[in-house]
């Protein structure tokens, strides 16, 4: 039972890139969006753009829309004249335009009379990075587990003394689908699943509490306590539970990211000025990543932004 990293669409993936290369390229308490949808001044409709950045500057707020494009052919100016009517129909004050491709000339003149930036992105090599950024690998660390054994007991009226996981009536077998929905509760006609059960464990109780990471796994085991008002499904047909013992292995597992495995990426200006972004992201764990980004001619560590997108942390 471990988690898989769920994949977006290459373009809406770009697109989110931009918006992060965007956030850590400003000042601190710049609030980005991707995507964004905002009301057209003219027709009072939502319109949707890649990403919005708002900023503000002074006692004024400013907006600014990123429209991104990932092809293979060099964009035009009919582009950069849809995005002017676009950005004064829903009154950006600036709109940056970013290609994977360039921009032909009358694109970059077009744009420069328009209020739109240009920004190019490309793909770096480990040598092509700025040196600062050269950080060889990074090292995930995942939850797993494995079911161990799922004991049931059936509900007594009355019952004299907790009962200790080895007084159990009943042991689920091996291949007891986890998604099926087997428990059943007998007055609101809800449903669910053991795998369900095991998410509750975890959001009530700290199951993986001081297992060291890179060890053996540790089998727990949670004795959870029912009022005779549900059933549980086997193959011998259903129980009324008292209780049931679900015996976990856990274990914290390493995920190594190298450099060379790492997104890593030119994103620069018609004039020339650029930055470099490496990107570790995890391929389990959807959303999880670290990123160093500095100007392409950065010379010190402290001109490094760092980012980072973990899961939050309930306090217990």
């Amino acid at each position: 039972m471990t988690s898989h990293r769920r994949r977006d669409p290459e373009w809406r993936e770009f697109e989110r890139l931009i918006a992060r290369i965007e956030a850590d390229a400003g000042p601190r308490g710049l609030v980005v969006k991707s995507p964004d949808r905002l009301r057209c001044k003219l027709t009072g409709r939502l319109r949707e753009v890649d990403a919005s950045i708002r900023a503000k500057v002074g006692t004024t707020e400013m907006l600014v829309t990123i429209e991104c494009r990932c092809r293979s052919k060099l964009q035009d100016v009919t582009w950069i004249e849809q995005l002017a009517t676009k950005k004064s129909s829903i009154g950006a004050d600036r709109t940056i335009a970013v290609s994977a491709s360039g921009f032909s000339a009358a694109a970059q003149i077009a744009a420069s009379h328009a209020g739109i930036s240009l920004r190019n992105i490309s793909d770096l090599t480990v040598a092509d990075i700025n040196p600062i950024l050269g950080l060889d690998l990074v090292m995930f660390w995942h939850k797993a587990c494995a079911i161990g054994r799922v004991g049931i007991r059936a509900y007594r009226a009355v019952d004299d003394k907790v009962p200790e996981p080895d007084e159990v009536e009943y042991i689920l077998p091996p291949d007891t689908d986890l998604f099926a929905p087997i428990f059943h509760d007998t007055e609101d006609g809800s449903s669910w699943t053991l795998n369900d059960v095991w998410r509750k464990v975890q959001e009530t109780l700290n199951p993986y509490a001081e297992i060291a990471k890179g060890q053996p796994p540790i089998t727990r085991t949670a004795r959870i306590p029912y009022p005779g008002t549900v059933s549980i499904d086997t193959p011998h047909g259903p129980w009324t539970l008292g209780h049931v013992f679900l015996s976990m292995a856990m274990w914290i597992e390493p995920e190594m990211v190298p450099i060379e495995e790492a997104l890593k990426v030119s994103y620069s200006d018609p004039d020339g000025s650029s930055v470099h972004r490496v990107e570790f992201s995890s391929q389990r764990t959807q959303d999880w990543r670290i990123s160093l980004q500095a100007q392409s001619d950065a010379q010190g560590v402290n001109e490094i932004r760092v980012g980072s997108n973990w899961p939050q942390t309930k306090e217990k």
